[in-house]
């Protein structure tokens, strides 16, 4: 749907320079009613998107449940579960559901684990003294036991004794981390296939991430979630993520990836136009593809478009009209 009135030129001289595409997600984001799901997952996967993420925020709908749900309502399209909290579920019963969704639906199913929210875990009981080794630990045993081996594990968070899969997928998903500091993108380098960076981080930042993770073992897949807002008036598209990245920033739970992007470690530095659509699909069409070339030859090999405008859906099928076409292309 879009708005009325009239449109600007666009230029055919935004490219992605490198001779590969990147893969282009999209986010059903996590207060959405999840009855909403399969329409929606369906809808992405005819406009052309290759893949649809979610995350398992509290209080909102349960991770594995919408899993399996998107990939029951389609047949093409990949699905991301992240970031799904890794101390909220037993590591076997969790690897149990994976197995199962990766061998209903072979290679189309990734997910990122993260140490969540703090202010969450304290809420429900789960936060844990060391959240990283936690994670880490988590990690290294879904890994294994997704890869159809015997587990026998005696950390601080994660105990078992000869454990193995009864049905380990012959597909294993790729498991990524959602993290933004040198100690988590170090654990990551050893532990897992990548990383999924939040809605602000700039191609310098995925390249400083991704120096990180190969400095501590291999660098492995990096990929973005940004904040999309597109419209005829460029101006007004850009200050609706303006409003959305402050509050993320005033988080002050990315310090490290604000600090690259030009906004200073406390986020006291000013938000301008160019910092925003370094970080951001903000503006025109031609925007978005210079905004996705940036990430693209940094490293980056997943976009994930997120809400970022005041009508989210507005914006993802105006990126599915007039960006994915000149993408593929």
């Amino acid at each position: 749907m879009r708005a009325n009135g009239p449109r600007r030129a666009e230029r055919t001289d935004v490219t992605i320079t490198d001779g590969r595409t990147p893969r282009i997600g999209v986010r059903f984001e996590p207060d959405w009613p999840p009855e909403q799901l399969p329409a929606f997952a369906r809808w992405a996967e005819d406009a052309g998107f290759d893949e649809l993420w979610f995350s398992e925020d509290l209080p909102w709908a349960g991770g594995v449940a919408m899993a399996a749900s998107a990939l029951a309502a389609t047949t093409r399209l990949h699905v991301g579960l992240g970031l799904l909290p890794a101390v909220t579920r037993n590591v076997v019963t969790a690897a149990m559901e994976i197995a199962a969704l990766s061998r209903i639906a072979p290679g189309r199913l990734t997910v990122a684990l993260g140490h969540g929210i703090p202010s969450w875990m304290e809420q429900i009981g789960a936060r844990v003294p060391r959240p990283f080794a936690a994670l880490g630990e988590t990690t290294s045993a879904l890994t294994a036991l997704l890869a159809g081996e015997e587990v026998t594990m005696s950390g601080r968070h994660v105990r078992l004794d000869g454990v193995r899969l009864g049905f380990p997928p012959e597909q294993p998903p790729r498991v990524l981390l959602g993290t933004t500091g040198p100690t988590g993108l170090a654990l990551t380098g050893r532990v897992a296939d990548g990383v999924v960076l939040p809605e602000i981080a700039s191609p310098e930042a995925v390249r400083w991430a991704r120096r990180e993770m190969e400095t501590a073992g291999r660098a492995g897949s990096a990929v973005v979630f940004a904040m999309t807002s597109l419209g005829d008036d460029p101006g007004r598209a850009i200050e609706q993520v303006r409003q959305r990245m402050q509050r993320i920033v005033e988080f002050r739970v990315f310090d490290r990836l604000a600090e690259i992007a030009g906004l200073g470690s406390d986020g006291s530095g000013e938000m301008t136009d160019a910092i925003l659509q370094s970080v951001a699909l903000a503006g025109t069409p031609d925007d978005a593809l210079a905004a996705i070339a940036g990430w693209r030859a940094a490293g980056c090999e997943t976009v994930v478009v997120v809400a970022g405008a005041d009508d989210p859906l507005a914006s993802y099928r105006r990126f599915a009209e007039d960006v994915l076409p000149r993408i593929r292309s």
